[in-house]
């Protein structure tokens, strides 16, 4: 049994609305980054966490205390997604937090196949009359 998590950017969550159904609906059909697991290996989601914030807004060792609370759902590996993945400039500084502190755990990042950015909003368009 692999036990996972799913590691997602607050900015595009909160300020942007997304449910982050993309990253789950590929988690579900084994692909993007979840390829890497035989189909016939149980994964589990254990959680979703959201970054505190940017590390020039909040101390990343917040990372080190949703982890921990979810240790005792023996997590195997933490799975950035997709805006994560490709838009955080410190997500490597965050893969060697986590994998620092946790060794235990593994960082993936990777890309998502169906992910259609469809996280970020369109621009408003006003009508006039």
């Amino acid at each position: 049994m692999t036990n996972i998590v799913i590691f997602s950017c607050p900015k595009v969550t909160k300020k942007l609305g997304c449910s982050c159904s993309d990253c789950l609906n590929e988690l579900r059909n084994g692909k993007g980054p979840y390829k890497i697991y035989d189909s016939s290996r149980n994964l589990e989601l254990v959680g979703i966490i959201n970054c505190p914030g940017c590390p020039a807004e909040i101390d990343p060792e917040r990372i080190i205390v949703q982890i921990q609370y979810l240790l005792k759902f023996n997590v195997n590996k933490i799975h950035f997604t997709n805006c994560l993945s490709f838009y955080c400039a410190f997500r490597y500084n965050y893969q060697v937090l986590i994998e620092g502190k946790f060794p235990d755990i593994e960082v993936v990042q990777g890309k998502y196949e169906t992910v259609s950015l469809s996280c970020v909003p369109k621009p408003l368009i006003s009508q006039t009359m």
